[in-house]
């Protein structure tokens, strides 16, 4: 099939099912809200929620992975049209939040003493991020995966990793309003490596479900 007859069945299928858009952000968003509020309510919300958030470090904990997010989810859908490619200022935007929290974190480790550093980055709650992460992004990882199948991404891995990214981007800001460890090095650290699972995943999965 040459790629005009599918971007024209792909059109016709918009037509008939209406805007991929809005049916991918709304499931997910769905999906987010019942895991996260699951999760939320099992852990229970930090008691000084409203003053980290007004604090201008701690409240790089929701800044960064909703940028994540808002980046992630926006690329994944524009990959679902063939003639399309990433957004370059998406692109941008990942790189730059990943290699300023990979320096940021580099820099506060380098100006600690060693003893210091490790204890700093694994806290007291490291399993309970990365699983609170996963379980969050889960199920609206795999509604989402499922959803982009109506379109045809001309890179299904990138378009799996992509919304990966985003899932994770929401599940972690989630997370984060239970969230006491306010220490940089462990939610650069930790937060980072519950995208990175995530992404991966949606990676892993994009590669052989959004395959056309």
């Amino acid at each position: 099939m040459k790629t005009d007859d599918l971007v024209e069945l792909i059109a016709m299928d918009d037509a008939t099912q209406g805007p991929l858009a809005p049916r991918v952000i709304g499931v997910a968003a769905g999906l987010l809200a019942v895991t996260g509020a699951l999760v939320i309510g099992i852990l229970g919300l930090r008691a000084d929620l409203m003053a980290a958030m007004a604090d201008p470090v701690t409240a790089l904990k929701w800044l960064m992975p909703l940028a994540l997010m808002a980046a992630g989810a926006f690329a994944a859908i524009r990959l679902t049209h063939p003639e399309r490619s990433t957004p370059v200022l998406a692109r941008i935007l990942i790189a730059v939040i990943a290699i300023g929290a990979v320096a940021w974190w580099l820099a506060l480790a380098m100006g600690l003493p060693d003893d210091q550093v490790m204890p700093r980055s694994l806290g007291s709650s490291a399993a309970v991020c990365l699983g609170s992460i996963t379980v969050i992004s889960g199920p609206a990882l795999a509604a989402v995966l499922f959803l982009l199948r109506a379109g045809a991404s001309p890179a299904p891995m990138a378009s799996g990793a992509l919304a990966g990214l985003g899932v994770a981007g929401a599940a972690t800001a989630i997370y984060a309003l239970h969230c006491h460890e306010d220490a940089p090095l462990f939610f650069i650290l930790w937060y980072g490596l519950g995208i990175g699972l995530v992404t991966a995943a949606g990676a892993l999965a994009g590669r052989r479900l959004l395959r056309w």
